[in-house]
């Protein structure tokens, strides 16, 4: 169905009368504005290549208004820009050449089960395997040592043990000199981070700062896994500058069974996705933060947002302080969503375009976490209905347009000339990668950075980042408190609880989770948090932030931190447990990122 909400209580169910309304509404917003009153919202939720001729058809039209960062991977990636000019991770099986395995702010156990056979396979040749994490995960049975470290406060811990390895003199001096840049700065600041300072904002003992130190420098080969919660903070990107410089500091970079693995864009060099995008049509664009979707729409006047198109996402559920966008979201004359459920933003929209899933057309996949495959999906089911790619609307709704420059979507030839770098590189074809799907790319199991060359601008690994102070950012990993849990005024209101919403088992965020009549939203408190608020598993509370609140149901868990409360992020709004009604639109300290986990929340007790 074609459902045209809000305007007109009616419903399309021909696609051709669909586009002419698109059609129209675009026409009339480009008389009126121009280009920029066109805002394109898109994110991760589909992954494949030739998705992204959607920002081909906006720049035919002559550009558009556009975020810059993202929800979850932004300052962490931009962090590693900074420190080593690029964003590389060790592949997997390299983990068995660890003595040593810190899995920092991840829970495989949950979100990342591939890696798990490689974790135990290196634990079986002798690797020891510390989690440090506020929360105590699924991840923390395969862990020798669990740590939980206060909320926020991982960037102080990277420096506290950074103070003692250099103390102890266990740095690797050759590395240092050789390889790195800005190292007496860094010296400076992690020395002031004693052992008493760092206990005092990490919440741990003395000498565990001391003995995570000691085993992490003397341990080498020693492997660093960093997820995204600990970079979810308004200080997240330097905690992850902070990270990745004990790894520089013991010289566990460019060696086998070390890194500093957070994300793996290895892959970008052997894929061309230029023409996608449409850049050499030379497009305006207008940028904003992308959490900071619901100011932009309220903000920009001139021109204002007449015409927002949505796909591959559902905004009004994943982005923070989501009542403030509902709100704003009803401003814009005209919203057009793709997707293949009617999610809160579908919902929401003027108009739905029933659009394709993965497994429902041709399509290469290559952004990864982690890995260095390229993975070909050959559409293997028939979509249902009149679902259609986002890619063959827009080709037809280009058409009645009447503009140039969005190509005639053939599968085929975008996907040749997209890998035409490792086509001409290697010599491998489309065809090829078909048959050997998933196909490893040239270099994939290489160990990042062994030539101790790196992609600064010095070539040098980066403890100093000029980057990074030329950006504002700052050119060391200072550590801040994060501006939210650092709050004594929201304290004394008694917003006292850290409110976290780490991913769930069982889905991929809320564009991937179809509400489920039978599921209970479920708050998860400390024993000691349950008793001295006066609450018994089963109970339902109102969890509450400045922003907004939610309804849960109480289970009392001893692994949530006492000063916590965790609710598992996906619910729609129907649940009445839309997480992001209560996590800010803040920003990280780099790469536009949602700082989700800056939040304080106060429980209060359902009376009826």
């Amino acid at each position: 169905h074609y459902p045209l909400r809000r305007q007109r209580q009616m419903c399309i169910r021909d696609r051709d009368e669909a586009l002419q309304v698109m059609a129209y509404r675009i026409s009339g917003a480009l008389a009126r504005f121009g280009p920029l009153s066109l805002l394109h919202y898109h994110d991760g939720g589909y992954g494949g290549l030739l998705k992204n001729l959607e920002s081909r058809f906006f720049s035919a039209l002559g550009g558009c208004t556009e975020h810059r960062g993202s929800l979850c991977w932004a300052a962490g990636l931009t962090a590693q820009g900074y420190d080593f000019g690029a964003v590389y991770s060790h592949p997997h099986e390299d983990l068995a050449n660890a003595r040593l395995i810190i899995i920092w702010g991840r829970n495989p156990a949950f979100t990342q089960p591939h890696l798990l056979p490689f974790i135990r396979q290196a634990k079986k040749k002798g690797a020891r395997v510390i989690l440090i994490d506020p929360l105590h995960t699924a991840t923390a049975a395969l862990a020798d040592e669990y740590i939980g470290v206060r909320p926020g406060s991982d960037g102080a811990l990277a420096l506290g043990m950074a103070a003692v390895i250099i103390e102890k003199g266990l740095l690797d001096r050759d590395f240092i000199a050789a390889a790195s840049s800005g190292f007496e700065r860094y010296r400076t600041l992690a020395a002031a981070f004693s052992l008493k300072r760092t206990a005092s904002l990490t919440g741990l003992a003395p000498e565990v700062i001391e003995h995570l130190a000691l085993s992490y420098a003397t341990a080498k080969p020693a492997a660093l896994v960093i997820g995204i919660g600990l970079q979810r903070h308004s200080n997240g990107g330097n905690t992850v500058r902070a990270v990745d410089a004990l790894a520089a500091l013991t010289g566990n970079i460019g060696v086998k069974g070390g890194g500093a693995s957070y994300a793996n864009f290895q892959i970008s060099r052997f894929v061309d996705d230029s023409f996608l995008n449409g850049e050499e049509l030379q497009p305006i664009r207008r940028r904003y933060p992308k959490p900071g979707l619901a100011k932009a729409i309220s903000e920009f006047s001139d021109p204002p947002v007449d015409f927002l198109y949505i796909s591959r996402a559902n905004p009004l559920t994943q982005v923070g302080d989501s009542d403030s966008l509902r709100r704003v979201f009803k401003r814009v004359p005209f919203v057009v969503t793709a997707e293949h459920f009617m999610t809160d933003t579908a919902n929401a929209s003027d108009l739905v375009l029933p659009a394709t899933a993965f497994l429902e057309t041709e399509d290469l996949f290559y952004n990864s976490m982690s890995h260095q495959y390229l993975v070909y999906s050959a559409g293997c089911i028939n979509p249902p209905a009149e679902c259609r790619a986002e890619y063959d609307y827009l080709h037809d709704l280009i058409t009645l347009l009447g503009k140039k420059g969005y190509p005639a979507p053939e599968p085929d030839r975008l996907l040749a000339r997209a890998i035409e770098p490792l086509t001409n590189e290697t010599g491998v074809t489309l065809e090829e990668i078909r048959e050997n799907s998933p196909y490893l790319l040239p270099g994939g199991n290489n160990i990042p950075w062994a030539d101790r060359i790196f992609e600064t601008v010095d070539g040098r690994y980066n403890f100093y980042s000029p980057a990074a102070e030329e950006d504002g950012t700052g050119g060391l990993p200072v550590y801040h408190r994060p501006l939210e849990l650092g709050d004594d005024k929201l304290r004394r209101e008694g917003y006292c609880y850290w409110f976290v919403t780490p991913h769930p088992r069982d889905s991929i965020h809320s564009s991937h989770r179809l509400p489920d009549g039978v599921a209970i939203p479920k708050a998860y408190l400390h024993p000691r948090t349950a008793e001295q608020e006066g609450l018994k598993g089963g109970e339902k509370i109102t969890v509450r932030s400045k922003r907004g609140y939610l309804q849960a149901a109480v289970t009392v868990s001893d692994r949530v931190p006492p000063d916590a409360v965790m609710v598992y992020e996906g619910w729609w709004h129907e649940s009445g447990a839309a997480v992001n009604k209560l996590t800010p639109a803040r920003t990280t300290d780099m790469g536009c990122q949602a700082a989700f986990y800056d939040c304080l929340c106060r429980i209060e007790k359902d009376t009826c």
